[in-house]
Parts: C-alpha cells; structure tokens; sequence
C-alpha cells in the first residue's frame, strides 16, 4: 500500500505527460482522477471545483461513479460533507460515511455502497479551488497514510487544476455567461450608504471616450447647429436653476464653466468656422472637442486638467442636440437606478439634478463625502463589490433595497408585492404622531443636534425636532464646486443656517479637506501616498491659511447676533495645533474690529477628538477647549488602524471594541471633570445598539442625522441614567468582543 502512495506522487508530478496525452481539459482531468483511484486503490475519485459566481460546488469529474449526472451535482458551502471539507479546508475521514450528521446522499450517483469516505481540500496560497474526494467499500477503510497522501496530492495538483478551471470559466461564451448570471433572479448584497428603496430600470454610466469615435449619420448644417447651441444654452440655464433651488451651496457654479464654454469664440466660434470650410457639423464639434481635451488634459495645473469633463459634457450636449437624440437632464437619468464605478461629488449632484432614482457603487466606503451627500440629498444608494454589474444591460428590472442592503436583478413578483407593503407600512408609520421629547425614563435631558452637510438637510433638521446644529460640515461647498468659494460666497451659507434656528446652538466645523475628500481643483498640492494620515483637517487649514482665514471671517460675519455660536477644529492631534488654530481666529477677529466690520465676538471654540495622541494629554486638552465633539468614525479607524472605508478589513472595524470604549469612557472623564462640554458624533451616534452605553458614560449629547432621530427619541426613552451607568460599568469591565457582543446583544 505505501509503495502504491509513492507511485501516486511520482505519477503525480509528471503532470506534463498526462496533460499531453489529453484532448481537452475535460479529459484531462479524468485521467487525473483514473490515476488517483489507481494508486490509492479507491473505488471512486471524484473533483469538486467551486465556482465563486454562484458560490457552489460542482462535480466536475468522476470515476467509479454515474457519471452522466454528474453535471447536476451541486453543493453549498458547508453542505454535504464535501461542502464541509471546503468550508473548513481540512481533510475529512469517514469510514461510516452514512451517519455523519454531515452527509448528503444523491441517489442518482450510485455511490450508496461506498461507505469508506475521504476528502481533502485543493487550495493554492488563499485560493480555494475544491475538493478531492475518494470512497470505497466499508470493508477496504481510509487511515491516516491515506489521508497524507490525498494533501500531498491535492497540494501538488492544485496548480494545475487551478489553471483548468480558469480555462473552463474562459471556454464559456461571455454572452451566455452573463445572460445567466443577469437572467435569473440575482440578488446580491452590499453595504447601505443611504437608505430608501426604489424599483426602477438600470442605467450603467462611465467615463468613456466612446463619443468621440463613434459613427456619424446623416448630415447637417451650419443652421442646424446654431439651434443646437441654442438648446443646449436652454437645457444649462433651467439645470442651473433647479439645481440652485435644491441646492443653494453650489448655485452658479456647476454649470458655470459650460456657459462660459458655449460663449468662447476659441471653441463654439471655431466649430462655426469648420462648418462654413465644409466640414459636417458633428465632426467639427468632435474635432474641436478632441483640441481642448487634448490642451487640458496635458496641462499642469490639476483645476485646469479638471474642465476636461466639462468640455466632454458640453461636447456630448450639443452633439446630442444636433442629432436628435437624448442626454442628461430628464431623458436619461431621470427615475434610473444608476450604476457606476464612483462619482464625484459634482457628478452625484448632477444625476440628483437629473432625478436619478437611486445609486449603487461598486466601489467606495460608507463613510465617504460621497455617501454622507447621498443621504443629504435621499437618494437611495449601496456599494457593493460587484464589478460586473457594470455589464448589466441599460434598462434591466432591478430593485435597490438600501434598508436591508439587497440589490435584486429581475426580482419577481413575490419580491416586488412585498416591496410594495413595506413602503405602505413605512408610510403609515410617518403618519403617526411623532416624539419629541428626549429625556430618559428618569428624566434626565439628552441633546439630540443635527449633523448638516448641505443647507437642504435644515428641513428635516426641523421637522423632527433637531435642538440645533452639532455639526455643519462646511467642506461641501468646497466640495461641490470647481474653485474654492470666496469669503463672499461662504457667508451667505452660513448665514442661512444661523437664520434657520436663531435661539438654538451652533456648530461649525472648519474645512476638513484631504483623505477621501479631495479638491479636484486642488489635488496636485494634496498628491500623498497615505493621505488619510496626511495633510488633511487642520494641517491643511493650518497650511493655507488664507484660505483658512477666509473661512473664518465669513463664519464670525455670519454668525452676528447669534448667541450660541461655535467653532470646531477638526483632527487636532497635539496642544499646539489647537492653539495655533486659536489665535488664527483672534486675528480675524482684530482685523475685522479693524474694518469696522460687524460680526459675532461671543462665539466659543472647540475640537474635535479623532486623534488617538490626544488621549495622553486629555486633560490639557480639556483646559483649553470650550467644547469637545468626539468624531467616532476617524476615532475607531485611527484606534484600531482600520481602514473604515476597505471591505477587506470592515469585520476589523468594531465601535464595541474594549480600547475604544474604554478610550471613550477616558475623554467623557476629562471633559466631565474640568466642565468642558462634551459631545459625539458619527455613525457610532447613530445607532441605538451603542446608545446605553454612551449615556452610562456620561455623555448626554449627540450629533446625529435628522432622520435618525425619532428612532433615537424613542430608545432613550427606555432607560433610566442608573441603569445605563451600571450597563456601561459591566462593558468596561469586558477584554473581551464576544462577552461585549453577548452583552449588547450583536
């Protein structure tokens, strides 16, 4: 017998002459597994490949068993005791097959008298590829040389049929292939950026050059395109409207640089020129087009390089209106589930311009500028890891769950009926008499603030009770446009918010630029390998600072006559930072007395703490401050060195984890102890699961998503401030995460 298992190894790795006495793939490895049962004198060789698409096992060849249903043997992970063996990558051995609790009998196989059972998973580095399998009768059973042998050659065979099932998935039709995958009735889960449903036709968008290239029909002239122009001056001038009026932030700023575009002689002039030399209207569009495009993009200065999706945009307009044929506004993307690789801020707020229905990713992070604009402007939108949904056919039936985080492709009828009752469900629920008090069952008060990223988030800051403003991120504007916006245009925003709730507190973070939130008109300055740990926050401001100086002018202009004004720096790290961002404010403050100017002089100043370094200096930290926000979210991904926004390490990320809750618990302390007010903000605040906890350790304000807060109100009302002290105590008090899960019930 053991002679036999060094001939199996031998014959093994002379893997070449047996791929070369082979027609296909097929019969290829059914010669491999012939060559198995020979050597380990086994009734029966069987290899499972596991196919990632559908995420199941599949008998892909066999000897000794029925091998015309092989094709219909199909396996879950963990189902069967093959399904078990992949599940656990560890070699199964069974010499009563049968009365494994495990076992999964397929009559159709023939394999009822082969007992003796044994398995070992193929896998390449992390590659897990499938299963070897061998039976026999139960008299003839498998032992533990056996078992040694099957690794050996399940480890020296992975290669090879590695390659071979990457050449079976190839060998497949790409049409078929995705006809099947698109056909029946996918579902497909995905991380929720901003929660609503919608059921609607797809729409696949990216950035592609395809217009440039593609084929002209018919012909046009020089009257013809002058209409053109004129429809497409029409379409800017009522998006820039509508869009102004959902969003006042980036009124005359979207739209303003293809206005300018359609007025230059250099480029609609020249185009009129081609035109009358003879050239067809939509060609000296694409010529002209192709000119600036090429100038820009070979341009060093990034905002310049940046109007190159302007000129694209502007090209594919009047090219569109001189043909007749749809794009942008209400035609395209209008009630379209949209699907794309990623946006740009200023793109997202095209397509909601555009009444987009709902969005999915397959690319980003929950937590990004761009997820947190989605839910401002509620629109429905998942990030899923999917890549091949952007081959999914323009028009295809899909449903955007991003309540439970389900993208369904050509849901059924059952699907959409009960879609359908939940919206009616939902509807009835906001008819119901809303809470407004947020006091604990003791009666102790606790502040519920708004998180603001756009002024159209003030609406539903009040119509569900928001105490003020915990956080206005103030970098949006910066965002959303094609240049930094003056001190002007700063102040008219902030005014509008100060006018919005005039006895209520507010709070405005100064720029929190860099990381994930980047200035493409800027990005050349800010170009790092690790920008998330670079200049960002307040490095930038402090960096810049006569950018930072005009923002806070505009603030204090904004903010006169306002009692309850307040001023947040964001990722301070150290003593100095804060003080340095400090008597920034102070200067303004002299220069604007100087001026003459009126303005706001009873404002207070705070920090955010996101930074790990200012745990060991808490104190410090707390004698200067007015005021403390604890900005979870960068907190817990700094603490932990989690990427927040990577899905390969998104089960790294733990809010529960004991250093952050006793890190927590360490800044409520300081804040608590030298009377400095304290809040906490991020996702963390907005989930109830956590709730107890951050009002047991004392913190008894938080800023949170309007729409967030009547769940919230009604959680608080639960608990009594004792009972939340002591439930804190007892998480506190835990190393471990699964006692703190069992605790909170996760």
């Amino acid at each position: 017998m053991e002679n036999n298992h060094i001939n199996l190894l031998c014959d093994i790795s002379e893997l070449s002459a047996v791929l070369a006495g082979s027609d296909d793939v097929d019969s290829f490895l059914q010669r491999i597994v012939e060559i198995v049962a020979g050597h380990i004198n086994a009734s029966v060789c069987s290899i499972y490949l596991f196919d990632d698409q559908k995420s199941k096992l599949y008998l892909k060849v066999t000897h000794g068993l029925n091998s015309t249903v092989a094709s219909d043997i199909e396996l879950s992970v963990g189902e069967g005791l093959v399904g078990h063996c992949f599940q656990e990558m560890e070699a199964v051995l069974e010499n009563k097959a049968s009365t494994h609790p495990k076992f999964k009998h397929f009559a159709e196989l023939d394999e009822s008298c082969f007992e003796s059972f044994l398995a070992v998973p193929i896998q390449r580095g992390v590659e897990h590829i499938g299963v070897l399998v061998v039976q026999r009768e139960e008299a003839l059973s498998f032992i533990q040389l056996d078992v040694r042998a099957m690794q050996a050659t399940a480890s020296q065979l992975a290669s090879v049929i590695e390659n071979a099932r990457i050449i079976l998935t190839l060998n497949e039709s790409e049409e078929e292939s995705r006809e099947n995958w698109f056909s029946r009735n996918a579902v497909i889960k995905g991380q929720i950026a901003s929660k609503g449903i919608k059921h609607a036709k797809s729409l696949v968008i990216e950035h592609s050059d395809n217009w440039l290239s593609s084929d002209i029909e018919g012909e046009f002239t020089l009257e013809d395109f002058e209409i053109a122009l004129s429809q497409t001056t029409s379409q800017l001038y009522l998006l820039e409207k509508r869009l102004g009026e959902k969003l006042p932030e980036s009124a005359s700023m979207i739209f303003s640089a293809h206005s300018l575009i359609l007025k230059d002689p250099e480029f609609t002039g020249k185009m009129g020129d081609l035109i009358r030399n003879g050239y067809n209207p939509p060609l000296a569009v694409r010529a002209i087009a192709r000119k600036f495009i090429r100038i820009f993009k070979n341009s060093k200065n990034a905002y310049t390089r940046e109007k190159v999706e302007d000129i694209e945009d502007i090209a594919k307009r009047i090219l569109s209106n001189l043909m007749h044929k749809h794009y942008g506004a209400d035609s395209e993307c209008s009630g379209r589930v949209i699907i794309a690789h990623d946006l740009y801020p200023s793109e997202l707020l095209k397509l909601a311009n555009e009444n987009a229905a709902g969005i999915v990713l397959v690319s980003g992070g929950v937590t990004s500028h761009v997820s947190i604009l989605a839910r401002s402007l509620q629109i429905p939108m998942l990030l899923v890891d999917q890549p091949r949904l952007m081959e999914l056919y323009d028009g295809t039936d899909v449903l955007l769950d991003a309540e439970m985080g389900t993208f369904y492709i050509n849901p059924s009828d059952e699907i959409i009926t009960l879609f359908k009752e939940r919206e009616q469900a939902k509807k009835r629920i906001k008819t119901a008499r809303m809470t407004t008090s947020s006091k604990t069952k003791c009666g102790e008060s606790i502040a519920l603030l708004a998180n603001i990223n756009l002024l159209s988030d003030l609406k539903t800051a009040a119509k569900h009770n928001a105490e003020g403003i915990g956080l206005y991120r103030t970098e949006f504007p910066f965002l959303i446009r094609s240049d930094f916006p003056s001190e002007t245009e700063q102040e008219s925003i902030y005014k509008r918010l100060f006018s919005s709730m005039p006895d209520k507190v507010i709070t405005l973070r100064t720029l929190d630029i860099g990381g994930d939130k980047i200035l493409k008109y800027f990005q050349d300055d800010l170009a790092e390998d690790n920008p998330v740990l670079g200049m960002r926050s307040i490095r930038f401001s402090l960096k810049y600072k006569d950018i930072f100086r005009d923002q806070i002018r505009a603030m204090l202009k904004a903010a006169k006559g306002h009692s309850q004004f307040r001023i947040m720096f964001p990722m301070i790290s150290g003593l100095e930072e804060y003080l340095e961002a400090k008597e920034t404010v102070y200067s303004c403050v002299e220069s604007l007395k100087k001026e003459g100017a009126e303005f706001c002089e009873d404002f207070e100043l705070g920090m955010m703490i996101e930074v790990p370094s200012t745990l060991y200096i808490i104190d410090e930290l707390a004698k200067e401050a007015d005021f403390f926000c604890i900005g979870t979210n960068d907190f817990i991904q700094f603490l932990l060195a989690v990427d927040r926004g990577n899905e390969k390490v998104a089960d790294y990320y733990l809010p529960h984890h004991p250093s952050v809750l006793r890190a927590l618990k360490q800044i409520s302390e300081a804040a608590i102890k030298h009377n400095t007010d304290v809040s906490l903000c991020g996702e963390m605040a907005n989930e109830s699961v956590y709730l107890k906890f951050i009002l047991g350790i004392g913190i008894s304000s938080l800023s949170v998503d309007a729409l967030n807060m009547q769940t919230l109100r009604q959680e608080i009302r639960k608990h009594t401030m004792d009972k939340c002290q002591k439930f804190a105590d007892e998480l506190l008090a835990e190393s471990s995460i699964d006692k703190i899960e069992a605790i909170l019930g996760i």
